[in-house]
């Protein structure tokens, strides 16, 4: 049980107020939700996010960017080792956000194939349709127009922010964040723990088994069940 004495005040991150938000710089990929899709078909959606996430992984600790795995992509990790194949999206929990706001780091990220956007007020990523990687681009349809809304998107990252609690009391020195959501579900982050996807292994929270429970009922284990 976590009890609060003292919460840190959270930063105001601001929207990304630039040309390079708008959505329609999203590629339309036409890549399959089936469950029978893998990482390994190009022609499928669990390919693709699995190599965006390795992207960021490598991104995000090029930049001393810390960040975890949460929500359903931690589920997948979990429950079968890979990607959830029907998925959208890859949850990120990020601790420093002003930093990706940066321009520096969204044309970075522009350079390497990815869009960093705003909708819902949750920062996202996409695959952009001027990427040289053209493996990520096996399904794009061109006759299609630019997406107009993230429903439009197949496949993309969404990027939660993380805050530092302060003055939680823990049965651990372990750090407590608030996974800034519609929740109010608290991480605890050793930046210690990972989990693995396709034999690699990806920082998660400490905690993943009240997490998984907290979204996703004692169940999480079995059956399809979305992310």
């Amino acid at each position: 049980m976590i009890t609060f004495q003292l919460s840190k005040q959270e930063k105001v991150v601001k929207s990304i107020n630039s040309p390079s938000n708008n959505i329609s710089h999203c590629a339309f990929l036409a890549c399959s939700h089936s469950p029978q899709c893998t990482t390994q078909n190009k022609t499928c959606c669990a390919y693709i996010l699995k190599h965006s996430l390795v992207f960021i992984d490598t991104f995000f600790k090029h930049h001393n960017l810390s960040y975890v795995i949460i929500y359903g992509t931690l589920l997948g990790a979990v429950r079968n080792k890979t990607i959830i194949p029907w998925t959208k999206d890859i949850d990120i929990g990020i601790i420093d956000m002003t930093y990706l706001f940066t321009k520096k780091i969204r044309d970075e990220l522009y350079q390497h194939g990815f869009h960093l956007f705003e909708s819902f007020g949750l920062p996202r990523l996409c695959v952009h349709k001027n990427i040289s990687n053209r493996t990520l681009l096996a399904t794009y349809d061109r006759r299609h127009k630019p997406p107009a809304s993230t429903l439009e998107l197949k496949v993309y990252i969404d990027l939660y922010s993380m805050y530092r609690i302060y003055g939680a009391q823990t049965t651990s020195k372990t750090p407590v964040f608030l996974i800034k959501t519609g929740g109010s579900f608290h991480a605890l982050i050793s930046f210690q723990n990972r989990v693995t996807i396709d034999e690699q292994t990806f920082p998660t929270i400490d905690n993943i088994e009240e997490h998984l429970v907290y979204f996703y009922t004692k169940e999480y284990m079995h059956g399809i069940m979305t992310e």
